[in-house]
């Protein structure tokens, strides 16, 4: 679109600092964004877009814009705002901040409303820098995830379009009233989880007496708390499976996992029980009572990742089912044979 030559003046004086600031920016905010899990996006807005917001009559003058550089971090949820916000005035001069919830809606109104974080380079940054990048303002949206898909996913379809449709933009907003609802029961998960009818589903009751059980076994000190799994969840899963693979009938598989649990804490509750291995797994512990002979499981059926831990640790001399390390000998024999010891 043609661009009135004033803006284009303008607009090519501060594009070069533009650059330095998301340089700066990036460079500063990526690695925070990749080591919490964030994702992270930026942009310098171009002449043509800057050119239609002037046009727009809202902003009175050259210095009330404060987007000429924004970017997006992208939060799971709302309660990681905090701690982005922390961040952000530890790494830059704050101006403004605009809240999500605290713009003026009706009851009825569903719109963007995600938190905007204004700031400008530190003292010591800007002096480092070209002159007058320190008067640059930028812009920082911290959005939820369900937040950034519903506004990138509605904004080229509501206003990108060549007419102005209604429907479309009733739709845009009654996807935001879903977002807004999602958001809400993830904040209260706990809370509203209790109010689910719940229908009885023997795995998971299973898997739950599973955890229960080994939890108990570490709180009581007969299984070292150094062995804790990162995931009760994963853990829970994998020994079910395990169960499962000598178990064919799931009708079965209640009983069987009653039948484990029992016979393993007898086994490591008794007073003349061996010292725990201080290295390895709890699900490796748990595969090695399966292993030893005379036990109610078997290890025939079941795919294990055979180690040294699980041999000398846990007795695991044999693996009927052994996982199989095929990448690493085309890629590299020295790892395979590794792998072997």
């Amino acid at each position: 679109m043609p661009v009135p030559q004033s803006v284009l003046n303008a607009y090519n004086h501060v594009e070069p600092l533009l650059k330095q600031i998301q340089e700066y920016v990036r460079s500063t905010l990526r690695v925070y964004c990749d080591r919490s899990g964030y994702l992270f996006f930026d942009r310098v807005k171009g002449v043509d877009s800057l050119s239609e917001k002037l046009e727009g009559g809202r902003v009175k003058k050259w210095s009330d814009l404060d987007d000429l550089y924004a970017c997006t971090i992208v939060v799971p949820t709302a309660t990681h705002e905090a701690a982005v916000i922390r961040k952000l005035d530890a790494c830059f001069q704050r101006t403004a901040i605009r809240s999500r919830g605290t713009a003026k809606k009706a009851p009825e109104v569903f719109r963007f409303d995600t938190t905007r974080y204004y700031g400008r380079l530190l003292e010591t940054a800007a002096l480092e820098r070209a002159a007058g990048i320190s008067h640059l303002t930028f812009e920082v949206q911290i959005a939820t995830a369900f937040e950034y898909a519903w506004s990138t996913v509605t904004h080229d379809l509501v206003y990108k379009g060549d007419r102005v449709d209604w429907k479309k933009q009733r739709l845009a907003a009654q996807l935001k009233a879903a977002v807004e609802q999602i958001e809400m029961i993830i904040g209260a998960f706990d809370q509203v989880s209790i109010a689910v009818p719940e229908s009885e589903w023997p795995e998971i009751a299973c898997k739950d007496s599973i955890v229960e059980a080994f939890q108990e076994l570490i709180a009581d000190g007969a299984i070292s708390s150094s062995l804790t799994p990162a995931s009760w969840r994963r853990f829970a899963d994998n020994v079910f499976a395990l169960i499962s693979s000598y178990t064919s009938n799931p009708h079965a598989r209640v009983a069987a996992t009653n039948d484990l649990i029992a016979e393993f804490s007898r086994y490591w509750r008794q007073s003349d029980a061996p010292p725990n291995p201080e290295s390895g797994s709890l699900f490796q512990m748990v595969v090695g009572h399966v292993g030893r002979a005379g036990t109610v499981g078997s290890l025939d059926k079941y795919v294990i990742v055979n180690s040294v831990e699980m041999r000398d640790l846990y007795g695991v001399e044999e693996c009927k089912q052994e996982f199989l390390f095929d990448i690493s000998q085309q890629s590299d024999p020295d790892l395979a044979h590794a792998a072997e010891e």
